[in-house]
């Protein structure tokens, strides 16, 4: 029996071996066969140890309907969509947990042009369910392939390495596949490292979960910039689709203000083009956007529905404030090593420390760390909030948003976990504070 909670909108994940294992891995893997009909699919997986065990599991449930397999191995997520889109293949399946934490397993899947496949798709939901599936004639065969060169190189030429110029970096991986890759992209770069939790590791060196916005996992990296001093730190997640920055002062860098400059720079490189947001936190890159003449557009939150956005729109740049980056030349999809990359472009261009980069969007901005409540019947918390604002500006396109000229309000139900998740932000600290606690304790009942 398949607990159905694990079929989630951007991909299919639970805990291992509980609610997913190897059996339900092949069963979802024969499910997507039949959803997509490919030829040939590219298979990878991060570092964790259920991934490992339910890979096989995976590319036995395609042979045996009839595809070919390209082995990629161990790699980071956004290296599956490369791996679609860059040699053309039908689709593309990678086993990982994101940043979950150690006791979950995963899969993401893809179809030609690295097209995301929803985890709650209902034919494929319904065909894993059923065991339903494609009886081959004659089964696929597996190919062992090496894309990590490609993919480096892919990343370099996104970026102008050329006007890099030296900076003292520290590098935190987190234990996580970014570490993979790590020494392929700094080769020949100006850099002087401090490297930190940089060897990929199974269980994520003993990390609870290997995610920067948890500020007790970046603990340890806050303490070590202010030990060691360096220009700027980067702390990827697990799998390598996200990344978070520190300034020279150790100080954690909200991704709204980081998005804000990699808007103005990415503007340099795509004049008169447009870039799109989530709407939780949108002030600092209404700022970008004026300050860059790139139009700003919003979308609902989340992985799937900013790559959508941006593929009907044609928007060369996406961002969520969870430090999710997306980018037209990685067909929408998100990616941890070019903001990197962007950020020290940006710092080198300019003659500035990330600090000061920053230091514009962060003037009379103040926003809270997403707070997250467990509610029962989030409609009815939202009826009641809609009330006791009902002076206030309001949308329904992401949960409930509640805007005034000092102060603005987002609560809406998570994608991938069974909360409703509060953000806010204001142009003072104190009304911050004020109306956080007003809105906390009205969800709260």
């Amino acid at each position: 029996m398949i607990d159905e909670k694990i079929f989630r909108a951007y991909d299919v994940r639970g805990t291992y071996p509980g609610q997913i294992n190897e059996d339900i891995a092949y069963k979802i893997a024969r499910a997507y066969v039949k959803k997509i009909n490919p030829k040939t699919v590219v298979v990878g997986r991060d570092i964790r140890e259920a991934s490992a065990n339910m890979f096989k599991s995976v590319v036995e449930g395609l042979v045996e309907s009839g595809v070919n397999v390209m082995d990629a191995g161990q790699m980071t997520n956004p290296m599956i969509g490369f791996a679609v889109f860059n040699y053309d293949y039908d689709g593309g399946v990678i086993l990982s947990a994101s940043h979950n934490p150690i006791g979950y397993g995963g899969m993401k899947m893809t179809k030609t042009d690295a097209v995301t496949v929803p985890g709650d798709d209902a034919a494929l939901k319904a065909w894993a369910l059923a065991g339903d599936h494609v009886k081959a004639d004659e089964k696929g065969k597996i190919e062992k392939i090496d894309i990590s060169d490609d993919y480096v190189s892919f990343l370099k030429k996104i970026v102008d390495v050329e006007k890099l110029k030296k900076q003292r970096i520290l590098l935190d991986p987190m234990h996580g596949s970014v570490g993979l890759i790590l020494d392929k992209v700094l080769e020949g770069l100006p850099i002087e490292r401090i490297d930190f939790r940089t060897k990929p590791e199974s269980t994520f060196g003993g990390l609870e979960e290997p995610n920067p916005m948890n500020v007790k996992m970046r603990a340890e990296t806050e303490e070590m910039a202010n030990k060691e001093k360096p220009d700027f730190t980067a702390i990827w997640d697990g799998d390598g689709d996200r990344v978070f920055f520190l300034d020279g002062n150790g100080k954690f860098v909200n991704a709204p203000y980081i998005t804000a400059v990699l808007i103005e720079t990415v503007a340099k490189l795509h004049p008169n083009s447009s870039f799109v947001c989530d709407g939780r936190i949108i002030w600092p890159q209404q700022l970008a956007s004026e300050n860059s003449r790139m139009e700003f557009l919003i979308s609902k939150s989340g992985y799937r529905y900013i790559k959508e956005k941006m593929s009907q729109e044609k928007s060369v740049f996406g961002a969520e404030m969870t430090a999710h980056y997306f980018f037209e030349e990685t067909h929408y999809m998100d990616n941890g090593i070019i903001p990197f990359l962007l950020v020290w472009q940006a710092v080198s261009e300019s003659g500035k420390k990330l600090s000061e980069l920053v230091a514009p969007y962060q003037k009379d901005h103040f926003m809270i760390d997403e707070i997250k409540f467990n509610i029962e019947d989030p409609s009815a918390v939202i009826d009641g909030l809609k009330r006791d604002f009902s002076d206030g500006k309001q949308n329904e396109l992401d949960g409930l948003t509640i805007e005034y000229p000092d102060w603005r309000f987002n609560l809406r139900a998570s994608n991938t976990e069974p909360v409703a998740k509060l953000n806010m932000e204001a142009k003072s600290e104190k009304l911050l504070k004020e109306k956080t606690l007003l809105v906390s304790k009205i969800i709260e009942g």
